[in-house]
């Protein structure tokens, strides 16, 4: 007998598991792996959709084993790649098992996925004229009886198209391209004026869209027609997508230096390695990604390429699109949720080569991948923190094993972990050490105690100020970065002391002065900002601290003739923002750019010679393990905005800690230095990369029932790991905040080293599904090396 093992799809944590049906006869050979069939679930027996991960023979049970009710899928709708991902994920990172493979699948509820088939090479008959509209199978076999094999063949001979939607209706929308035939000797008569202007402007342009053909040729539609009936051109439809098919002026193609031209040969030389591309800020790294996704791109295969954040996709988007005669496919949380279907449906169907985007960009249903590309490999926007959690980095390394391709991950300053790595010899390490330009930035500290000695009370110092007013006279750009958004920190009564929190979070509410509100980030509940204290109703109360929100009205007041734009999240939460904020700075049109880590990273602008970091050590001050590591990448990312073509560059960095040894890297970017010592530290307190940090973030509505259940929780965990395991176990001790939206929050933080990783996984996932069934309204988040222990 042959049985299904199947995930019900189902948010429920208490269904995170497998369930085995029978498979009936009826359907032998009908049902495969990732393909959605009905079950009957639970005692009432609810037909509910469940997704197929394993097909298995001859089982020995001691109970009842249902039947399969139907078959939803004719043909399976992912991968084995992206299936095993999916396991890999569940495994790695203790992520629900629906959560990973929601991850995988087409971007939508999997009960909803429809699957349609259209005409997409123009095949002959009445099945072609039907064809032209996306039809379902069943409508299919309604108007031409059973003809599923047939339909399912010119699936995998690429001329009737798949596609997957949640609408019970579709219309394929689709642009006409005309090229020339290869290896016709072609032959016309002297009358066929028309005919052979088309040909020309075909050999001129090569493949190009009917409309346009016939606009520029001011052909008639019978001299179109006439070449296509004699063999000469031949058309072919493509689906259309406004977004992709935008033009992009040529970027042409550099010149290696030597230092490019070793790193880019090592790279072509293995198609199979992984390797770690060190190079300095501008040293020209993107040159050799466009390069060898070029080679890529001869061979046949794919590319995927990940930024870390939206701000850098149009940027990149505009090199690659104007590099190479390609559509490009674009993955990231700014597009709505039917332009994430259509990118998905055009990777899935073939019809593009090249995938850019954020980290969920990592899982496109490529089935031919050539290289991978993981830019500012450093940031910890690639690690998901959220079901399903997982690292960027390491899912790529699944993806270029399975497919035996190229990885590159890229950074001016490699993370701790990876750079351990390649000094073990799991990456290869490639160093670019200069700037193309031969010129790194000139990097000046500012002590602010002396700026308050001097009685300026600014956000912007004396030296800063000093240096932007000469830069706007030179017509030069300016970028200003401060990692904190709003108006003001907080609101302080000085007469009692009292700060203004949170009614539902253990945290300070921040000013936004154009709403005259403070807000909480954590659950964004909003308050008026009160005039008189609540504690004792002194009228002494009044906001303190700065954020971008501040630090935009006090450079309008100091420059108000310059074009400033602000870009923190609350004012740039789409993708129009970025192309407009992207295109202002390339233009020029935009004198000082400020904002948070979202302008810190990968922007490349000829005219910025200035850049401005107003407060050094708000990331030092964080209270986490990683802090020194983030502070130094980001004050060095965003340093190295400054100065990247032919002018010098200069960096002012604000400080009240202008000795720390953080800063003083930065300022002689000093990446062996800084690295040595993080090193050393780490290694001291037992942190990454020497040993694996796990936690259990337990979650309950009563603080008293989160402290008892924490407890109960950490013995247990001591007790089933035992003394032969070489771990750690800290708490349970609060969360850094420990009240969230009403919910108290406390941790238990597991240490371990890779060889008892395994078990320890094992252990906690069988703790955490134990402790779910026993306390219903608790939380179990369990989490493997995350971007924060607190």
């Amino acid at each position: 007998m042959i049985y299904a093992k199947v995930i019900i799809d189902s948010k429920s944590r208490f269904l995170n598991r497998s369930f085995t049906y029978h498979i009936p006869e009826k359907f032998n050979k009908k049902i495969d792996i990732a393909m959605r069939v009905l079950v009957p679930f639970g005692k009432g027996n609810k037909t509910s959709v469940a997704f197929v991960y394993e097909i298995i023979e001859n089982i020995d049970a001691s109970y009842e084993i249902k039947d399969i009710l139907d078959i939803i899928d004719d043909n399976r709708l992912i991968s084995d790649e992206l299936m095993k991902l999916a396991f890999f994920m569940s495994k790695n990172y203790m992520s629900p098992i629906q959560a990973s493979i929601k991850q995988v699948m087409p971007p939508t509820d999997i009960k909803n996925v429809k699957i349609y088939y259209y005409n997409k090479k123009m095949i002959d008959g009445d099945l072609s004229n039907y064809l032209n509209k996306k039809r379902q199978m069943s409508d299919i076999i309604n108007k031409f009886g059973d003809i599923k094999d047939k339909v399912l063949n010119l699936v995998k001979k690429n001329e009737i198209g798949v596609y997957y939607d949640t609408k019970d209706t579709q219309t394929v929308k689709y642009d006409e391209y005309v090229e020339l035939v290869d290896d016709i000797s072609i032959n016309l008569t002297k009358n066929a004026k028309k005919q052979a202007e088309i040909i020309d402007y075909l050999k001129a342009n090569g493949k190009i869209k009917v409309s346009e053909l016939l606009s520029k040729t001011n052909a008639p539609r019978s001299s179109f027609k006439s070449l296509i009936n004699k063999g000469f051109i031949k058309v072919s439809k493509q689906e259309r997508n406004k977004e992709l098919d935008i033009s992009y002026n040529p970027y042409q193609k550099f010149s290696l230096n030597n230092d490019q031209d070793n790193a880019f040969n090592i790279i072509k030389a293995n198609p199979k390695g992984q390797f770690l591309l060190f190079g300095v800020t501008g040293s020209g790294k993107t040159e050799i990604f466009l390069q060898m996704v070029e080679e890529v791109i001869k061979r046949g295969q794919e590319a995927i390429i990940l930024v870390p954040e939206i701000s850098l996709t149009p940027q990149t988007i505009e090199r690659f699109k104007g590099r190479f005669n390609e559509r490009i496919a674009i993955i990231h949380s700014g597009l709505t949720a039917s332009e994430r279907f259509d990118q998905w449906r055009m990777i899935n169907n073939g019809e593009v080569k090249i995938v850019i985007g954020a980290r969920s960009a990592i899982f496109a249903p490529f089935k031919n991948l050539g290289i991978i590309i993981i830019d500012e490999e450093h940031d910890v926007s690639y690690i998901s923190s959220k079901d399903p959690k997982y690292h960027t980095d390491e899912i790529a390394r699944f993806r270029a094993d399975y497919n035996k391709c190229n990885l590159i991950l890229a950074s001016a300053t490699p993370s701790i972990n990876t750079m351990k790595k390649a000094e073990e010899g799991e990456y290869q390490l490639i160093h670019l050490k200069n700037r193309i330009n031969n010129s790194m930035p000139d990097i000046e500290i500012v002590d602010l105690k002396e700026e308050l000695k001097n009685s300026n009370y600014s956000i912007i110092s004396r030296r800063l100020y000093e240096e932007i007013d000469n830069n706007l006279k030179k017509k030069e750009q300016i970028i200003l970065f401060l990692n904190k958004i709003g108006h003001d920190s907080y609101t302080f009564c000085r007469t009692c002391g009292y700060v203004i929190k949170c009614e539902a979070c253990d945290v300070t509410m921040t000013y936004h002065k154009n709403v005259d509100r403070l807000v909480c980030h954590y659950c964004g509940r909003t308050i008026k900002q009160p005039r008189v204290c609540p504690n004792c109703h002194s009228k002494k109360i009044k906001e303190f601290g700065a954020g971008t929100e501040k630090l935009e009205e006090e450079v309008r007041n100091l420059f108000p003739k310059a074009n400033i734009l602000r870009m923190d999240s609350m004012t740039s939460n789409n993708k129009a923002a970025y192309e407009y904020m992207y295109k202002g700075m390339k233009e020029k049109k935009i004198d000082i750019l400020l904002g948070t880590q979202m302008i810190a990273k990968g922007l490349d602008f000829k005219n910025v010679t200035l850049v401005g970091i107003i407060s050094a050590d708000l990331s030092l001050n964080v209270g986490d393990f990683r802090s020194q590591e983030n502070t130094f990448e980001l004050l060095t990312q965003v340093a190295g905005r400054s100065g990247r073509d032919k002018k010098k560059g200069k960096v002012i960095i604000q400080s009240y800690r202008p000795d720390n040894f953080v800063i003083q890297a930065v300022k002689n970017n000093d990446y062996d230095s800084f690295y040595k010592n993080e090193l050393m530290e780490r290694q001291a307190f037992s942190y990454p990369p020497f040993k694996n940090l796990l936690t259990i973030k337990i979650i309950n509505e009563s603080r008293t029932q989160t402290i008892d259940i924490s407890r109960r929780f950490a013995i247990d965990l001591k007790n089933h790991l035992g003394e032969y395991l070489e771990v750690e176990i800290i708490g349970p001790n609060p969360c850094k905040i420990s009240r969230i939206n009403n919910k108290h929050r406390y941790n238990i933080i597991v240490k371990a080293k890779d060889k008892d990783l395994s078990q320890v996984v094992y252990i906690i996932n069988k703790l955490k599904n134990l402790y779910i069934s026993k306390y219903k309204d608790t939380s179990f988040i369990p989490a493997i090396n995350p971007i924060s222990i607190n």
